[in-house]
């Protein structure tokens, strides 16, 4: 199998593991016998348990990213519907990858490089919604930056309430564009 399908394969074995037996379950070992490969080839893919979770947090985190990039190319044309989609994509992408990505990010908190790799996502996300927000509205300096985190630390915030249940994804969704509308017009 090339390495990028067997790749795929492993991380989709992986998250079929902490769906079904949660994170403590998930060792190198253990997704190498559940992907009927040997482990020496999950090691070569991962190196460590904290770069399985990475690259398993990362998977969920690039669907997120290219769906939002999609959607702002062919349908942003307003303040307004550009807003709307970034808060949809992100909402999307969580509820979609389900409550084993809480799982990770959880498994992941303990971990030196998580802290790295979650300043480097938000540095990326930052990018992205500064990107495609000032085209409608000025995004100068560092306050808009700070104003961006911000709205990516209560995306994260409701989109883990829509995936357990305390918001339905229309909740979710409106309150996040509403909280993004104010801060940048404030």
């Amino acid at each position: 199998m090339p390495r990028e399908q067997r790749r795929t394969q492993l991380l989709e074995t992986a998250s079929a593991i902490v769906r079904l037996q949660g994170t403590d379950a998930l060792t190198l070992a253990h997704l190498a016998e559940q992907a009927g490969v040997t482990k020496p080839i999950a090691y070569e893919h991962f190196g460590t348990r904290a770069g399985l979770l990475i690259a398993l947090y990362r998977h969920y985190d690039d669907r997120q990213a290219q769906a939002a990039k999609l959607a702002l190319e062919t349908n942003a044309t307003t303040l307004d519907g550009a807003v709307a989609i970034l808060s949809a994509a992100y909402v999307d992408c969580v509820l979609t990858a389900g409550p084993e990505f809480g799982a990770i990010a959880a498994a992941l908190s303990a971990t030196e490089e998580m802290d790295d790799f979650r300043q480097t996502l938000r540095e990326r996300y930052v990018d992205l919604y500064r990107q495609a927000l000032s085209k409608f509205v000025a995004l100068p300096g560092p306050e808009a930056r700070a104003v961006l985190l911000g709205v990516i630390g209560a995306a994260d915030t409701l989109s883990q309430a829509a995936t357990v249940g305390r918001l339905s994804r229309a909740e979710a969704i409106a309150a996040l564009s509403r909280i993004m509308l104010g801060a940048l017009s404030a």
